[in-house]
């Protein structure tokens, strides 16, 4: 992977077009001065990228407080996704932000890009991007307006409805499918305004198929035919294949809230402080690497006040905590500030790794994707291990050695039944999905692995279950109230306990 640093170009969305003026002529009088009239495209694609990953305010309160707690990749004594107790602000941070900004800049981009074949491929990754960002919200919310999303640029649709979970799902595998196929290397891009593969269209196209594998995927159980046809289709035209096919989205150490990592910045800037951090790894998290003696944990964990990642030295903060045992706070793990907590840290979107673990369960599955689940599930074991390579040198990357004594211990489970294999590549798949909770959480939901131990806290929403998705931004009671009320109507009351669709 090309070692590339993000290059927001001019300012944001205003650096990105210039103004018409007008002059004595009647003609130019009638021309709206303020109207935008020469967009600067590259420019706005470039932060549509950027806003792909999300930005500060989401992560912070969206993954790492809500969706990385549920699924106990880490803890706080006081997080709402330890505890499951509702936070108006942080349940809405992902659906305000995503349509705010992320979808907001992709549907502007769209807007004045011209339908030209000089523009396909560029219109093309516009698609593909819409894909990562619209599941991600469906997934976490379930219902959400999709298809008059964005519609206010060109429609005056400024109250979108809301359709339903399997509608959107049908359209991004549409989406995916049509924009993969429809990429072309011989059409002009975006060269290195495309911070993700610097314009490789190849890349782009594996990047698709391996999304729409993510996606089919989710339908295993509510829609296990569909969702056999799209893998299958998936792997037919070409997934990752490599550590360098994974989008990792490079970033800067400064300045910060503009080219630093998003998930994050906010943490090391405001709350780590030496070792005196409220959010720590889980005792789950940390219990399962050091039991297995997994050669990562060293790279993900260290003790903060004395720099200390001898993986002995980690200990895990159980989600149920009121306190801190032996009141110590530096005495628990926090996330590496030399390797994946740095300010420059790269994000990694999405795996090679994930990817294998994709294929090693539809392979569990008898679907046709061209290998055994074993060797996927080894492949993907080894490239979680090597793709941290990312997060620099210095802490020793994991050595052949390394891998080949942790698969030797902990193999396959081959002579399993279907259950135990997919336990085991999902718990894989979840270490891997570190700092990406709302992937890990959608995971969990889809499959109930890890095995975790529901928190029972009489702060909680949800009489000690796991919670089912997060509750929708409230000001949509407010601004778009009869299609809120229409959609859980559809689905089932606004409760970080109703399920949605494709959760069986």
């Amino acid at each position: 992977m090309k070692n590339r640093y993000i290059k927001i170009f001019c300012v944001a969305i205003v650096s990105a077009m210039t103004l018409a003026s007008c002059d004595k002529g009647f003609e130019e009088m009638n021309k709206n001065p303020n109207a935008l009239t020469d967009p600067a495209v590259k420019s706005m694609f470039t932060l549509a990228e950027i806003y792909v990953d999300g930005q500060d305010f989401s992560n912070t309160r969206g993954n790492n407080l809500y969706a990385a707690q549920i699924v106990q990749q880490f803890s706080s004594l006081g997080g709402p996704g330890s505890k499951y107790t509702y936070s108006s602000e942080y349940s809405a941070a992902l659906f305000g932000e995503t349509y705010g900004k992320g979808l907001n800049q992709i549907f502007q981009l769209l807007s004045v890009v011209e339908n030209t074949p000089e523009n396909s491929n560029m219109i093309q990754a516009c698609r593909i991007m819409k894909v990562f960002l619209f599941q991600k919200l469906t997934d976490t919310y379930g219902e959400v307006p999709y298809f008059e999303a964005g519609k206010g640029y060109n429609g005056n649709v400024f109250s979108p409805k809301y359709d339903t979970q399997e509608a959107i799902y049908n359209d991004l595998l549409k989406e995916l499918d049509e924009a993969g196929t429809a990429l072309d290397a011989a059409k002009p891009f975006v060269g290195n305004a495309d911070l993700y593969y610097q314009g490789d269209v190849a890349r782009w196209k594996k990047l698709a198929n391996s999304l729409m594998l993510r996606v089919a995927m989710r339908l295993s159980k509510v829609n296990p035919a569909k969702a056999k046809e799209f893998v299958e289709k998936a792997y037919a035209k070409g997934v990752f294949t490599s550590n360098d096919d994974s989008l990792v989205l490079k970033h800067d150490a400064g300045p910060a809230g503009v080219k630093t990592n998003p998930i994050t910045s906010s943490w090391v800037r405001n709350d780590l402080n030496g070792g005196e951090s409220n959010i720590k790894f889980s005792k789950t998290f940390i219990d399962l690497l050091k039991n297995t003696n997994d050669p990562r944990l060293r790279i993900y964990a260290k003790l903060e006040a004395t720099g200390d990642n001898n993986p002995a030295s980690q200990q895990g903060l159980a989600n149920d905590a009121k306190e801190f045992p032996g009141g110590d706070k530096k005495l628990f793990s926090d996330p590496n500030t030399s390797t994946v907590l740095r300010l420059d840290a790269p994000t990694l979107i999405m795996s090679y790794a994930e990817v294998q673990f994709l294929l090693a369960e539809a392979a569990v599955k008898g679907w046709n994707v061209g290998g055994s689940a074993q060797t996927y599930y080894e492949n993907g074991v080894r490239a979680a291990m090597n793709i941290l390579t990312i997060f620099g040198d210095k802490v020793p990357a994991v050595s052949p050695a390394e891998y080949n004594t942790y698969i030797t211990t902990y193999p396959f489970k081959a002579s399993g039944t279907e259950a135990e294999k997919i336990e085991q590549i999902i718990t894989q798949k979840w270490i891997v999905l570190l700092f990406n909770g709302f992937e890990a959480f959608s995971e969990y939901r889809r499959t109930g692995y890890p095995v975790l131990v529901p928190v029972n806290d009489p702060t909680g929403e949800t009489k000690g279950t796991i919670p089912r998705r997060l509750i929708y931004d409230q000001s949509e009671l407010i601004t778009n109230e009869a299609n809120y009320k229409e959609a859980i109507q559809r689905q089932g009351l606004d409760l970080m306990t109703t399920r949605i669709w494709w959760d069986k």
